[in-house]
């Protein structure tokens, strides 16, 4: 295997199990941080994370995912999101071949983009749809590996292809009423930051006076800008985070209702059971039930 820096900034490393390139974030390519190819039978990642979004791809066996408490199975053709500060973890299953491509990136000034990605729920599995997210990941790995002139502009390019279709992706499988949100905004310095705690915590434990203080910012002013960005009041996106959250733990775990109650900060079962059923019309174990019948 060989380490070795070109040009001052990408530094390859390839093995014989992965490939991975790491670009700098202040380098010509300030979205993209590393992208990789690992292939091993044994392939198992602990729990962490990292201040940027993370994108993996599937490309032979299965495997899970997990972000917290949540368990994500994935197989050959998935793509698995993950978005900054969110502590997640991943492996191979059984003894099958296993392969991943893996990408981390920023979304820098793309300030409209990076809101839209914030918005994508709990549900973070989606097919790799006629292999398009496979071809620009190709094309991208072919790109940085070349020594060509405007090579980086070529790259950059590819790159954001890639983001814009993978959002589409997950866009595709929103609910008809996620869908119909008014295009996002462009933020003021502190809602991404903002948008980042919401989504580390899906619960109830920090109240909006809290998040004001963090911020340094009234709360007419937080309210006000949030829906201005977001299109929606603040409120009102932490219910569905929290419903979000709530739907895919009762779903896809074998969690009881009341540790996802706790898990979401609520103070008891009969709370969370009240707020679950306002928002989706049934009770949590109807909803589980429910989910189960339509799987078989």
């Amino acid at each position: 295997m060989t380490r070795m820096h070109c040009n001052g900034h990408i530094v390859p490393f390839e093995g014989d199990r992965e490939i991975r390139y790491d670009l700098p974030f202040e380098h010509l390519l300030d979205n993209l941080g590393y992208i990789g190819i690992v292939a091993r039978q044994t392939w198992k990642v602990d729990p962490h994370s990292h201040p940027h979004y993370e994108l993996c791809l599937v490309d032979e066996g299965e495997g899970w995912f997990a972000i917290g408490s949540s368990l994500y199975k994935v197989a050959r053709g998935d793509l698995f999101l993950t978005k900054p500060g969110e502590v997640h973890q991943g492996a191979a299953s059984g003894d099958q071949p296993f392969s991943l491509y893996y990408l981390g990136f920023r979304l820098g000034e793309l300030r409209n983009l990076e809101v839209d990605f914030f918005r994508i729920g709990a549900a973070r599995v989606r097919p790799d749809i006629d292999s398009g997210t496979r071809a620009l990941f190709d094309a991208l790995f072919r790109e940085i590996r070349v020594d060509e002139p405007y090579g980086h502009l070529l790259s950059q390019g590819l790159l954001l292809q890639l983001l814009v279709h993978v959002y589409r992706l997950y866009r595709g499988g929103e609910t008809d009423r996620e869908a119909a949100l008014p295009p996002a905004r462009v933020p003021a310095g502190y809602i991404p930051a903002l948008l980042m705690d919401l989504h580390g915590d899906a619960g109830a434990a920090l109240t909006i006076d809290e998040l004001c203080a963090r911020y340094h910012v009234s709360r007419p002013h937080l309210t006000r800008e949030f829906r201005r960005v977001v299109g929606m009041p603040i409120g009102e996106y932490r219910r569905r985070l929290c419903v979000d959250q709530a739907k895919h733990s009762l779903r896809e775990t074998d969690q009881t209702v009341s540790s996802i109650a706790e898990s979401l900060g609520f103070s008891s079962i009969h709370a969370f059971s009240v707020f679950f059923k306002r928002c989706t019309g049934m009770s949590p174990l109807q909803y589980r039930q429910m989910s189960a019948e339509g799987s078989r």
